[in-house]
C-alpha cells in the first residue's frame, strides 16, 4: 500500500486529479449497475379465487361498459386503454370502439368506460348531450356554457382521450359546483 502511495504523490498534480476523476467515474458506474441488479423485480399477481387479476403490473385500472370481463385489472406501467381492453377479454358486439381512445395511457385508479350504441346519443330527443361526442355548437346549447366554455370542455376532452363519467367535467377550469349541478342532468357520456 505504501508503494501505491509513493507513486500517487510523485505523480504531476494534473495527472493525480485525473486519476482521481477516473477512479470517482469507475465507482460511481459500479454503483448504480449494483443497485440496478439487486432491484427487486416486481411479481406476477397471483389468481386465487373469486380474485379479478389477470396481469401482472403496477397499477390498477377498472374497466365497466361493453367489455367481456368487465372487472379491476393490474396492469404494467406505461399501459394504455387498448392493453385494458385486451385483458378484459375485448369488445363485446354491441361496442363502439370509437368511445375511448385506444393509444391514450391509463394511470392508477383510473376507470375506463366503454359505451354501447344506446349510450353515444349526441342529442337525441331526451335532450342529452354526449361528452365524448358532442361538438362546440351542441355543448352552447347547455345552460351556462359559451363558446369559450364549450372550447375548454372540447380542448380537456382531447387530452384525456374521453370523459370516463359525467363528475369528470368538474376538472374543466371554468366548471364548478353550481355550474355542474346545472349541467349534469343534461349529459351522457
Amino acid at each position: 500500500m505504501q508503494k501505491v502511495l509513493d507513486w500517487l504523490n510523485n505523480l504531476e498534480p494534473k495527472r493525480r486529479k485525473q486519476l482521481y476523476l477516473v477512479a470517482a467515474v469507475v465507482a460511481l458506474l459500479l454503483g448504480v449497475l449494483l443497485s440496478n441488479s439487486s432491484a427487486p423485480k416486481p411479481e406476477a399477481a397471483t389468481e386465487q379465487p373469486g380474485s379479478e387479476f389477470t396481469v401482472s403490473g403496477e397499477i390498477f385500472i377498472h374497466v365497466v361498459g361493453e367489455v367481456s370481463n368487465p372487472g379491476l385489472y393490474e396492469l404494467d406501467y406505461g399501459s394504455r386503454v387498448r392493453d385494458v381492453i385486451s385483458a378484459a377479454g375485448g369488445f363485446t358486439e354491441d361496442a363502439v370502439q370509437s368511445s375511448v381512445n385506444l393509444a391514450r395511457l391509463v394511470s392508477d385508479g383510473e376507470q375506463v368506460v366503454i359505451l354501447a350504441e344506446s349510450q353515444m346519443a349526441v342529442s337525441g330527443g331526451d335532450g342529452f348531450i354526449s361528452l365524448n361526442r358532442a361538438t362546440s355548437s351542441q355543448l352552447e346549447t347547455l345552460p351556462g356554457i359559451g363558446p369559450a366554455l364549450a372550447g375548454r370542455i372540447l380542448a380537456y376532452r382531447e387530452e384525456i382521450g374521453s370523459f370516463a363519467s359525467v363528475d369528470q367535467l368538474r376538472e374543466v377550469t371554468g366548471i364548478g359546483s353550481k355550474l355542474f349541478e346545472q349541467l349534469k342532468d343534461n349529459l351522457t357520456l
